[in-house]
């Protein structure tokens, strides 16, 4: 039985799915290939934006892809140990991405599931191939972050 957390805000909800593979094995690239994971330091709305589109209009076919917060990557691989995600963060993570999600066009909604690697909480976010391509979000939130 797959169990399913939902959060609600301001009349949204963004659902929390359990990953259903082991995340360690996952992050050292033995599950997925590694163009399909990009790993985030951070929250950076503009950036993991313009990644959840990417990913979701998925032109090469290859099954969309993995946002991993709170683990930096250097030259496409993973930096060990992570830095982590605070249960605030994540608050403030997924209450932000109702706002965001409701703003790609056509509408979509990736997945989220919180892990723990090495003693560390990080969020995962799932972008599966949308059925409904281009998906695109607004020029502000992608502009956001950038230098």
């Amino acid at each position: 039985m797959v169990v399913v957390s939902e959060l609600e805000f301001r009349n949204f909800k963004i659902l929390l799915w359990p990953l259903p593979i082991n995340i360690e094995e996952f992050i050292r690239g033995r599950i997925v290939e590694n163009e399909r994971i990009e790993y985030k330091k951070g929250w950076n709305p503009g950036s993991i934006y313009r990644s959840i589109c990417a990913f979701a209009n998925d032109f090469e076919d290859i099954g969309g892809g993995y946002i991993i917060i709170g683990i930096e990557e250097n030259h496409g691989r993973p930096v060990l140990p992570p830095v982590g995600v605070s249960d605030e963060e994540i608050d403030r993570i997924q209450r932000e991405m109702i706002g965001y999600n409701n703003l790609i066009r056509p509408v979509y909604f990736p997945k989220l599931s919180i892990e723990e690697v090495m003693g560390k909480k990080v969020l995962v976010i799932w972008v599966f191939s949308g059925d409904a391509r281009p998906y695109e979000v607004p020029e502000e939130i992608k502009a956001k972050g950038k230098n």
